[in-house]
């Protein structure tokens, strides 16, 4: 009787890192979404997202960690060349998908340039279906609300006003390993004044 052995299948130690790229809104907006994510704890109990710092995702892809530094040199020469731009987050919203509570961003020409300039790099660079580009921009507070819940923040919030403008100067690039791990700070990419 043969023994049957299972052969790798790849001959090398294959590690991907996943990208988060994103925009820091101002500390004010941070300590306020901050204090609202604690109010809605304290009301509703957790949730998901609750405990992330608030951002804007521009975008997030894989990449081997072998074509890392390429990668992401490419991402630093592209998008330095942008200017620095200004961003207006506008409303409470919601995604009725998902039950996702945000704030809404009115996208600006740069951002949209911005958003399509990632997608040409994904097709030159990228080879994953991994790779994710903000079609309706957006600062998320919390997600995946039973749906009791999500229809009290909806009756609550959705009729306040929020505006807050505010000049984007770089870019977030975070990185981590592993998809249970917390994002590291790999690098930011500045904007050209």
């Amino acid at each position: 009787m043969s023994k049957s052995i299972q052969l790798p299948l790849f001959t090398e130690d294959i590690r991907v890192n996943e990208f988060l790229i994103l925009i820091e809104p101002p500390k004010n907006v941070t300590d306020y979404v901050s204090i609202l994510k604690k109010e809605l704890k304290e009301e509703f109990g957790s949730f998901k997202s609750g405990k992330s710092k608030a951002h804007i995702t521009v975008s997030n892809f894989l990449v081997t960690q072998k074509r890392m530094d390429d990668v992401l040199a490419k991402v630093q020469r592209r998008v330095s060349l942008f200017s620095t731009f200004e961003m207006r987050l506008q409303d409470f919203r919601v995604f009725e998908s998902g039950n996702t509570f945000y704030i809404g961003v009115q996208p600006s020409h740069t951002f949209n340039s911005l958003i399509s300039e990632f997608k040409s790099i994904k097709k030159e660079v990228v080879k994953t279906t991994k790779f994710y580009s903000s079609e309706t921009p957006h600062l998320t507070i919390g997600r995946n609300f039973n749906t009791k819940v999500f229809r009290q923040i909806k009756d609550r919030y959705l009729e306040k006003p929020f505006f807050y403008t505010f000049d984007v100067r770089k870019l977030t690039v975070l990185t981590r390993s592993n998809s249970k791990e917390n994002y590291e700070l790999y690098s930011h990419i500045n904007l050209q004044n």
